[in-house]
């Protein structure tokens, strides 16, 4: 080998030895090139598990809620209120609409009672979704169905001739619980007597149609 590297030309071995160290000065050059370049980018992150993209166009679960607005139990446009709630600054005649008379006896109202012109039967709904709590086939009240809806609500529909719902039910807003009927209780003839509860207080359901339930005074 040294001997070969001897019969070399002084000349022309320089001349390799420059032309190799140029090429070593390019490829250095380039290499630290492309590592600039390199550092230069911006790291990629990825997003961090449970966030999502602000810009994503998936909806969300809270756009699929529906506000829903108290609704009284019949859909029937032409219908009548033969039994008022009780309020002390009613005027004499609703007062009077608003007592129970039992034999001898009598009771306020704590609920209004709705009638068909003619007093037909008709299909009784639930004013506000819930879950069906307790049904009753009682002698003097008829069939009674109990539902239980947020924020402790409670609504009663009583004097009902039959009913298609079960205990533990879930019901949405305007689904059929069962029809009216009469009741020797309240002898209006057939109707549907409906009582809205929360916290023992009742409330006047015709003061609470259009409201929600957090706005339930």
């Amino acid at each position: 080998m040294k001997n070969w590297i001897n019969k070399i030309p002084k000349e022309k071995l320089q001349r390799y030895i420059f032309l190799g160290a140029l090429i070593l000065v390019f490829a250095a050059f380039f290499i630290s090139l492309a590592l600039i370049n390199n550092n230069d980018k911006p790291p990629i992150e990825n997003d961090p598990p449970g966030q999502k993209d602000p810009n994503d166009d998936e909806d969300d679960d809270d756009d699929d809620i529906v506000e829903e607005f108290f609704q009284l139990p019949t859909s029937l446009n032409n219908y009548d209120i033969v039994r008022k709630y009780y309020e002390t600054t009613d005027e004499e005649e609703d007062r009077k609409l608003s007592l129970h008379v039992f034999g001898s006896r009598y009771e306020t109202s704590q609920g209004i009672s709705l009638s068909a012109p003619n007093s037909v039967e008709f299909n009784v709904k639930a004013c506000l979704s819930g879950v069906v709590k307790k049904i009753e086939d009682t002698a003097l009240r008829g069939f009674v169905v109990t539902l239980e809806h947020e924020n402790g609500v409670i609504t009663e529909y009583s004097s009902l001739g039959s009913v298609v719902v079960e205990e533990g039910d879930t019901v949405e807003q305007g689904d059929l619980l069962g029809v009216s009927g009469e009741s020797e209780y309240d002898n209006v003839g057939n109707h549907v007597h409906l009582k809205v509860m929360k916290d023992k207080k009742t409330y006047d359901p015709e003061k609470l149609v259009g409201k929600t339930i957090e706005e339930f005074e």
